[in-house]
């Protein structure tokens, strides 16, 4: 199978760079190219129950209610998933409250998932970000629900829509305030 998925992703990848060469077959605009209907009818959904699963690292999940097999485990597939603009990033917050300097170190790890839906129906994903103690959710969406120490983000897509989920997580670290003369 993991052949026929790939062909189809490089068809569709040629396909894609025929069309921004300026290939001679016009297509209309409501109709999506050959290959890419050959991608989306060829790459199975993850989950049975119109829910794709992804970790941290994009890895596709097995759905959580199905049985675990050995051909059950994450898989990893850029055409369904990657992560784009990761980013680490520390910095100092200060305010003045009455005479006292309050300050803190900020640490803010962030991606952003692009998401593919490649199934000819919609379906959700259901991206699970393990949030390390101490650290807290720093994103807008917001995540839909917490597991235990990881945060849960639902999102959805249509048939060959791509989404892009960021995600961001965030430490503080208190400093001691300083007066101010």
């Amino acid at each position: 199978m993991f052949g026929v998925e790939a062909l189809a992703v490089l068809l569709w990848m040629g396909g894609a760079a025929a069309q921004a060469a300026g290939g001679s077959q016009a297509q209309p605009d409501s109709a999506p190219p050959a290959a890419m209907e050959m991608t989306i009818a060829s790459v199975p959904l993850t989950a049975g129950d119109g829910a794709i699963y992804v970790d941290q690292g994009c890895a596709l999940l097995p759905d959580p209610a199905a049985p675990a097999t050995e051909k059950n485990k994450p898989r990893w597939d850029p055409a369904i998933c990657h992560l784009e603009t990761i980013n680490h990033s520390t910095h100092r917050e200060e305010a003045v409250v009455g005479v006292e300097m309050l300050r803190r170190n900020v640490e803010v790890n962030e991606q952003e998932y692009v998401l593919q839906n490649v199934t000819m129906k919609p379906v959700a994903f259901v991206v699970k970000q393990p949030v390390p103690k101490g650290w807290r959710v720093d994103s807008d969406p917001q995540p839909t629900e917490m597991e235990g120490t990881t945060a849960v983000f639902r999102v959805h897509a249509e048939p060959g829509e791509i989404v892009r989920l960021h995600v961001g997580v965030r430490h503080t670290t208190e400093l001691k305030p300083k007066t101010i003369h």
